[in-house]
């Protein structure tokens, strides 16, 4: 990838972060209501220091959880704008190389209703790959591993039926992972996913 196609790429991510958390600051918008007068930045995040937004999952209250792709930290933003790293993920061991992206990665995030967060995590190694959970105010745990040459990247919360669903952009699977943890299965896969 070359460094404009990455800046780009960062730029696309920090927008969507933007934009998601103005909704937030503002209240939903429908498609009729027309362009919100009052909208505004919420935070400003440095590229530089790693903070490179992937995904989001709103806070009751205004504020939002993120996952910052490769710095591999899960922080907070408060409805203020500021970010607190709630957790940084483990590095791989040396020469493990995820695949697509080479770095270690941080994907989906969702918040289930106590406030336990999952998010996902890419290494190239079978150590750590996998569906990880943030329990507030504990660390970080890996609750289903992933295969290793796979990228976890979209995830879904279905609470209702306590189950997570993983969209893996290498091996063109969706997997199901019981919030409790335990082995993964493959729901669906096909080419075109």
């Amino acid at each position: 990838m070359s460094a404009v196609e990455r800046w780009s790429r960062t730029g696309l991510l920090a927008t969507a972060v933007a934009a998601t958390l103005m909704v937030t600051v503002t209240g939903a918008a429908t498609a009729t209501a027309g362009p919100v007068p009052d909208a505004r930045f919420l935070a400003h995040l440095n590229m530089t220091d790693g903070q490179r937004p992937e995904n989001i999952a709103l806070e009751p209250g205004g504020g939002a959880d993120v996952t910052f792709a490769f710095s591999r930290q899960v922080a907070h933003i408060t409805p203020d704008g500021r970010a607190h790293v709630l957790a940084t993920l483990p590095s791989p061991r040396a020469g493990s190389v995820t695949p697509v992206l080479t770095s270690p990665f941080l994907g989906g995030i969702v918040r289930a209703h106590d406030g336990t967060l999952y998010f996902l995590y890419a290494t190239g190694t079978s150590e750590l790959t996998g569906v990880w959970r943030l329990r507030p105010g504990g660390a970080p745990q890996r609750i289903a591993a992933l295969p290793a040459d796979g990228l976890p990247n979209g995830l879904a919360l279905d609470g209702h039926n306590g189950l997570l669903y993983v969209a893996d952009s290498a091996l063109g699977a969706v997997w199901r992972v019981p919030v409790a943890g335990g082995a993964p299965t493959r729901w669906a896969a096909a080419p075109e996913l």
